[in-house]
């Protein structure tokens, strides 16, 4: 999965989380109903466990409530430590997937993945050195047919705001940059970016750090993140060429 980042101090280096008080905390969201239909599904067909090397009558059922059930196995994941979303697209065509961590050490962890076969959508289920593997589900069809940004655009979009951005080449010269991400397209300063020809977007949600941040790769371009709190105020936005930034932004503190 990828990693995602935004920047945070005025070195326009990436950090990571946004501090966050109780007046933020009580406009907090749950990100969960946008992210459940998108989903939530039932997974069996002959499901592999390891270290034992065998195959079972299984399933992992993953509720719109959030529930997860599977054999001597059940959590919320609206609890979760970390959730993300990703969608790539290439020439064979599209795949998405999800990673829904409630703790990144003990586990347990359920990855979804959907590459477009017919069997659906899989599911793996890992706690510690425990795994169920099962490969047949529902296609994750409205996370994998349409652009991540227009599946999520609840969490996504933001109406034309104005946030400090640096100069990346010098670290300095702050200013005031119109920002506003809508219909697919994101624009920053003078600069816009078409967001439905990405080749790769990533959402990710990490609720005790009050953060949602979304990640689209422009062929031939940069890749670009925005950072927003749960409530969906604009904390930063980065932009990654090759080994250094093309962009680094970020609102007042």
């Amino acid at each position: 999965m990828l990693a995602l980042s935004s920047c945070g101090k005025k070195d326009a280096s990436p950090s990571h989380g946004a501090a966050s008080s109780p007046a933020a905390a009580a406009e907090t969201r749950d990100p969960w109903p946008s992210v459940a239909p998108l989903i939530a599904g039932t997974y069996t067909g002959g499901c592999m466990r390891v270290p034992q090397m065998d195959t079972v009558d299984a399933r992992i059922v993953l509720g719109l409530d959030g529930k997860v059930t599977a054999p001597d196995t059940s959590f919320d994941v609206r609890k979760a430590q970390l959730i993300t979303l990703t969608r790539e697209t290439a020439a064979s065509g599209a795949r998405a997937g999800a990673m829904l961590s409630m703790d990144a050490e003990k586990g347990p962890i359920l990855n979804l993945l959907d590459t477009g076969k017919p069997d659906g959508a899989g599911a793996a289920l890992i706690a510690g050195d425990k795994q169920l593997s099962c490969p047949k589900g529902a296609p994750l069809d409205k996370l994998r047919s349409q652009p991540l940004h227009k599946a999520l655009a609840q969490l996504v979009e933001s109406p034309e705001r104005s946030i400090k951005c640096v100069d990346v080449a010098t670290k300095m010269s702050w200013k005031d940059t119109p920002f506003k991400l809508a219909g697919g397209v994101l624009t920053l300063g003078n600069e816009t970016f078409d967001l439905n020809h990405a080749d790769l977007e990533t959402l990710m949600i990490v609720a005790s750090e009050d953060q949602v941040t979304y990640a689209a790769r422009m062929p031939n371009g940069p890749m670009l993140h925005v950072s927003y709190t749960l409530a969906g105020k604009l904390i930063a936005i980065q932009g990654q060429a090759g080994k250094g930034l093309s962009h680094a932004c970020q609102r007042e503190v």
